[in-house]
C-alpha cells in the first residue's frame, strides 16, 4: 500500500517535471508545486514508518518465553513474554573483559565507573544469545557502570555487566556487557490478567528462564496458570 501510494506521488513528480519542460511553468509556480510534493512524501513516508512501529510494538512475539523475576527490591514475579529490548533471539552482546580498570568514583554522578579505553562496539568481541539459551540471567553489580568516552566528545557510552548460566548440563556461566538502556519486557502472571512490566537491567536480581511456547498455546498456557493460583487461593482461604 505504502509503496503505491508513494510511487504514485512520485509519478506525479516526474509528470511535473515534464510538464514543466514542455509548458514552461513560470519558475516560482514549479518551484511551489515541486516543494508541495516533497513534503508529502515526506509526511507519509514518517508517518506510515510510526504506524508500521506501532504495530509491531503492540504485537506479541510468535515464541513465549516464561519463567520468575527476582528484583533487588525484593520482589518476585512469575512471568511469560519475556523478551529483552523487544527481542527473544539474537540478542547483541559484548564479551566481558577479563582485564580491565578497577571501579572508580566519578564526583560528578556520584556512582562507581569502570573506565574503558577502547569502544566496546569496534574492540570487543559480540555474541549473539538467544533466550532459549539462558537457563538464569544475573545483574551480580547493578551499581557499576562500565563506560567508555571518546576524547573530547560529550556522548557516554554505558554498560552494565551481565551474568549468563546457559540451559546446558554443565550450567556454563558467562559474563557480558550491555547497554545499560536495555530493558526488559514481559508480563507478570496475574489472576485479575496479566500486568506488563518494563525492568531496567539495574533492577534485576535474577531472570529464571524455564521454557517457551508458541504462541498458539500461550492463551491456554495463561488461562491454566490463572486458574492454578485461583485454586491455589481458594486451598489457602
Amino acid at each position: 500500500m505504502q509503496k503505491t501510494f508513494l510511487g504514485n506521488i512520485a509519478y506525479g513528480l516526474l509528470t511535473l517535471v515534464d510538464i514543466n519542460k514542455r509548458h514552461m511553468y513560470k519558475k516560482g509556480d514549479y518551484m511551489k508545486r515541486l516543494l508541495l510534493l516533497v513534503t508529502l512524501i515526506s509526511i507519509v513516508s514518517i508517518n506510515w514508518r510510526a504506524q508500521e512501529t506501532t504495530i509491531e510494538g503492540n504485537l506479541k512475539q510468535t515464541v513465549n518465553f516464561y519463567g520468575k523475576l527476582i528484583t533487588y527490591q525484593g520482589k518476585e514475579y512469575k512471568v511469560d513474554n519475556i523478551s529483552i529490548n523487544g527481542k527473544y533471539k539474537q540478542i547483541a552482546m559484548y564479551d566481558k573483559p577479563r582485564q580491565h580498570p578497577k571501579p572508580t568514583l566519578n564526583p560528578t554522578t556520584n556512582q562507581k565507573e569502570i573506565v574503558l579505553k577502547v569502544n566496546p562496539k569496534n574492540n570487543f568481541i559480540t555474541s549473539k544469545i538467544d533466550l532459549s539459551e539462558i537457563g538464569e540471567m544475573h545483574i551480580p553489580k547493578p551499581n557499576i557502570t562500565w563506560v567508555y568516552q571518546k576524547e573530547g566528545n560529550r556522548r557516554r557510552l554505558e554498560y552494565i555487566e551481565v551474568t549468563i548460566i546457559s540451559k546446558n548440563k554443565k550450567k556454563t556461566k558467562n559474563s557480558y556487557l550491555l547497554g545499560r538502556k536495555t530493558k526488559v519486557r514481559c508480563d507478570e502472571v496475574n489472576v485479575a490478567g496479566p500486568v506488563e512490566k518494563i525492568v531496567p537491567l539495574s533492577a534485576i536480581n535474577k531472570l529464571i528462564i524455564e521454557g517457551y511456547s508458541l504462541r498458539d498455546n500461550i492463551d491456554a498456557k495463561s488461562q491454566n496458570n490463572n486458574t492454578r493460583m485461583k485454586k491455589q487461593k481458594n486451598n489457602e482461604e
